[in-house]
């Protein structure tokens, strides 16, 4: 019985001295705790979402987006993180988020709205005390828009007209009699093109298609007085070339080159580029929620062409 007592005994002693060696020091005794993700889903753009959070000292430590998976910058090109009162927003101007002073307790999420119809994915990771959480966002398209406004605008002095010589093609004539030129005028022009460039420093601009076609109508460019274009374009990131035809382009240059001589025949065109801004203002027809689709546009068209000889 004694033998028994004594190694009761040492087995609590070992237990406690367990325990002791257990024990953690103070600047420990507040775990993290992982409570999850936190899923919200949208088919629409919206301002100042709540999210409610346990204090009012909690930090966005990261935006990211998921598949691919991206950090999100700011617009300052810094890691986009919050913790003090005031607002952060996007590089890419799709999402920002805002701390009020008015209500430090919640989170305010804004995010424009998604036109693809890939969902958007956003993950937000929050320190709030005690506990880290993860807030994912899944944003999908809605099923109609409608624009209720477009503002395209001409940037001051952009407009430049200049005239190109084209290359040129020498024709000799060692006969004694006259000869005349047959080959079409387009075919001096056929390197000649018009260009649309569109761009937006705003992720998922392109997304939105205006028409079953996504042509969408600008600015007549306008020179000394005369229109010399007004047509539609395509609405799509950076350059759209297309062919430009000269009025006539299938007649003959009609040129003659006299007997024991030679002729160069060449094209010259005048081309006006000009650079511009749009503001598209797209409405949300389900829930009436209002996205800004704005960018930059530029074009380089000709204005005019003709075939000359030296």
């Amino acid at each position: 019985m004694k033998t028994h007592f004594c190694l009761q005994r040492l087995l609590i002693i070992f237990i406690v001295l367990c325990l002791s060696s257990c024990e953690k020091d103070p600047d420990y005794t507040n775990v993290i705790v992982d409570k999850g993700l936190q899923e919200i889903q949208f088919n629409t753009g919206f301002t100042d979402q709540e999210i409610q959070l346990e204090s009012q000292s909690w930090k966005v430590e990261y935006v990211r987006t998921i598949n691919p998976s991206q950090v999100l910058l700011d617009v300052r090109q810094q890691l986009m993180a919050l913790g003090n009162v005031g607002r952060v927003d996007c590089s890419k101007g799709f999402i920002s988020l805002e701390k009020k002073a008015a209500d430090p307790t919640k989170l305010y999420v804004s995010m424009t709205e998604n036109f693809s119809e890939e969902p958007r994915r956003i993950l937000i990771g929050i320190k709030d005390e005690n506990t880290v959480r993860q807030i994912e966002i899944t944003q999908s398209t809605a099923a109609n828009y409608e624009v209720t406004e477009k503002i395209v605008e001409e940037t001051p002095n952009t407009l430049q007209v200049n005239t190109i010589r084209l290359a040129a093609k020498t024709i000799t004539n060692n006969t004694s009699n006259p000869i005349t030129l047959n080959t079409p005028i387009q075919e001096y022009f056929v390197n000649v093109n018009n260009t649309s460039e569109f761009t937006s420093p705003i992720i998922g601009t392109f997304d939105y298609i205006p028409a079953p076609d996504s042509l969408i109508s600008m600015i007549p460019l306008v020179y000394q007085g005369v229109k010399y274009w007004d047509e539609k374009v395509k609405f799509k990131k950076w350059t759209t070339t297309t062919p430009y035809l000269v009025a006539n382009g299938k007649s003959p240059v009609n040129k003659v080159v006299a007997p024991n001589s030679k002729l160069t025949v060449f094209g010259e065109v005048t081309y006006a580029s000009r650079a511009c801004t749009f503001d598209i203002t797209v409405k949300n027809k389900t829930t009436g929620f209002i996205t800004n689709v704005k960018g930059n546009w530029k074009q380089n068209i000709p204005i005019k062409a003709e075939i000359k000889t030296i």
